[in-house]
């Protein structure tokens, strides 16, 4: 038996011309890496409108507890991989007392798509929380081909990061902040002189 060394918990970052559709500019956050492949959202994917309005035209709420203007439910939720674009999963920062179905992602984060744990945030609405709809799955051994054809930059996890940064322009303030540069300079297409 082989000691394989996982990637996760960490943020991957898509190559600047990574070249699918499904991860262009796409921070992901990877909570599982082990030999039965990877699974992970995409916490910058596009915008499906309004958290609030979404659990209630789901009718996941209903219309006599109305849901707040502002906070996690005025947010819009994402798009959280081309995998099962159906299923919801609730990125928060963890508490002391895990939501049911936590998915360890880290130190400061956690994920989870049980509907319990949708009714209690919904409920005590006091709970820090994206709402991402689909995931990223990689099956065993594609996502270590992948990083090593350069297609993603692992990166420590960085909650504040996640959370407060505008996912318009999160995929562009990681790298500058793991790489330490623009990502547009590793795109020129001028040829080099080595």
């Amino acid at each position: 038996m082989t000691n394989r060394r996982t990637l996760a918990p960490c943020l991957l970052l898509a190559a600047p011309r990574l070249g699918d559709p499904n991860f262009d500019h796409t921070v992901v956050l990877l909570a599982r890496h082990d030999e039965k492949g990877a699974l992970g959202w995409i916490v910058n994917g596009q915008a499906l409108g309004r958290v609030g309005e979404l659990l209630q035209s789901s009718n996941l709420v209903t219309s006599e507890s109305p849901l707040p203007d502002d906070g996690p439910f005025a947010r819009d939720a994402r798009r959280g991989g081309p995998v099962q674009g159906h299923t919801g999963w609730l990125l928060y920062r963890r508490g002391e007392v895990p939501l049911a179905g936590e998915i360890d992602a880290g130190d400061e984060l956690g994920v989870t798509g049980d509907l319990d744990a949708l009714a209690s945030v919904v409920r005590e609405r006091n709970q820090d929380f994206r709402l991402l709809l689909g995931y990223a799955g990689w099956s065993p051994m594609q996502l270590e081909e992948e990083v090593a054809q350069g297609a993603w930059l692992p990166a420590d996890i960085d909650a504040d990061l996640v959370f407060d940064s505008d996912p318009e322009t999160l995929w562009k303030h990681a790298y500058k902040q793991v790489a330490g540069i623009d990502p547009g300079a590793f795109t020129s297409t001028r040829g080099g002189s080595a």
